[in-house]
């Protein structure tokens, strides 16, 4: 006996107001965190990226002496977002991702638009500030996501 398959297109809406069928259209957009430690902890990297493919990469850079924390080990469940870029959480939260830390303390290597990874060299007594503020990344809301997004592209329109 054999299955007739349905027609895919049948069901589709082409319009959908909801706030998760607008969120839809930024399905593909997602965020990447990665921190890593140097081998006597006393700096940290976090990195973060549309696609974690471009991770090696950084690595070839000069990072070879750290080494990446995993998510045991920093008590985070995840480390991604789902609709936002690292170009918009930037743009938004600003070049410290909303991180408390002195600017003096901070290195950071803007390689999004050539090597799609973005870099903060910070001391290793920050690592809860970073966690939070993963976190609070993390745990936005599906309105706050979308508001994000609106003022990126009022921004650059």
């Amino acid at each position: 006996m054999k299955l007739q398959l349905k027609n895919i297109t049948d069901n589709i809406k082409t319009k959908d107001d909801t706030l998760f069928g607008l969120l839809s259209l930024y399905k593909k957009f997602n965020t990447y965190f990665r921190i890593l430690t140097n081998a006597d902890n006393s700096n940290l990297l976090f990195q973060i990226t549309g696609n974690p493919k471009k991770w090696p990469k950084a690595d070839e850079i000069g990072y070879k002496g750290y080494r990446p924390l995993k998510r045991s080990e920093l008590g985070i469940i995840k480390l991604s977002v789902k609709y936002l870029l690292p170009e918009h959480l930037i743009e938004q939260l600003g070049t410290l991702l909303g991180i408390k830390v002195p600017e003096n303390e901070v290195s950071i290597t803007n390689n999004l638009d050539t090597d799609g990874y973005y870099t903060m060299e910070i001391k290793a007594k920050y690592l809860p500030d970073i966690k939070s503020t993963i976190e609070k990344i993390i745990d936005l809301s599906p309105e706050k996501k979308y508001e994000l997004l609106e003022k990126c592209f009022s921004k650059n329109s």
